[in-house]
């Protein structure tokens, strides 16, 4: 999915956090989901970040921490190019997950620009009434039998089933409109980050309606799944974030 800029003006970023449906859960958030707890082990996770002809852009850190019956995923982007920052500015996002009969569900989320308390865009998604509501907004009714995304970081696509996502069809649910994707089912692949090659499964989703629009994810290809690359495909240019510090590396 897009990064929208707090100005309102769009590049294509970053991407992928699936969260549990309301009918089909995706995932565990238990002790015996691996993936969940090597997110919870890790606590940070630092991607560089370039876009289009390979420019850099600068870094997206990620912080992921336990509250008691919450899960806390904090994203931050930090820009270092100078042109980047005439049409984007640094942010910080946080999405708020509960425990519930042992499935992470996604909350709520909110949005500011970096170094500012003041929130810019938010969404709450309301189970009960079936409804995501924005800000200022009427509310949006969840369809049936959908999963959930949302933007920022794939813990929750990490610490599912990636079999079981192959022709579900996913919300995407941003802080200001939420898009319908579909999954393909993965594909084992090999990737090379700084001069090693890791075995990797490439879980893609394709956005309804729009060719050309698609999110790619290459998580390690083992019990742990951590995002190693994360790729947002617009009409032919590229937005992708390369974790700096790859397990083992």
């Amino acid at each position: 999915m897009p990064v929208r800029n707090m100005r309102g003006k769009t590049l294509t970023l970053l991407i992928v956090l699936l969260a549990s449906g309301l009918s089909i859960p995706a995932f565990s958030g238990d002790s015996h989901n691996r993936a969940f707890q090597a997110m919870l082990e890790r606590e940070v996770f630092t991607y560089t970040v370039t876009y289009g002809n390979n420019t850099p852009i600068g870094e997206l850190e990620v912080n992921v921490s336990s509250q008691g019956n919450a899960v806390l995923v904090i994203s931050s982007l930090k820009i270092s190019n100078a042109l980047a920052r005439l049409f984007l500015d640094e942010y910080i996002i946080r999405n708020r997950f509960h425990m519930d009969h042992g499935q992470l569900v996604l909350v709520s989320g909110e949005a500011s620009n970096l170094g500012s308390s003041e929130i810019v865009s938010s969404y709450v998604i309301d189970r009960e009434k079936g409804v995501i509501q924005y800000p200022g907004q009427e509310s949006i009714t969840i369809p049936a039998d959908v999963k959930f995304d949302t933007l920022d970081f794939p813990i929750v696509m990490s610490t599912a089933d990636p079999e079981s996502l192959a022709g579900t069809s996913v919300l995407i649910v941003g802080h200001t409109k939420a898009s319908l994707y579909h999954y393909e089912a993965p594909q084992e692949e090999t990737i090379t980050l700084q001069g090693k090659q890791y075995d990797a499964l490439k879980v893609t989703r394709n956005k309804s309606g729009e060719s050309g629009r698609q999110v790619s994810v290459w998580l390690t290809n083992d019990a742990k799944r951590i995002p190693l690359r994360i790729v947002s495909s617009k009409r032919g240019m590229d937005s992708i974030f390369e974790i700096k510090e790859p397990p083992g590396g």
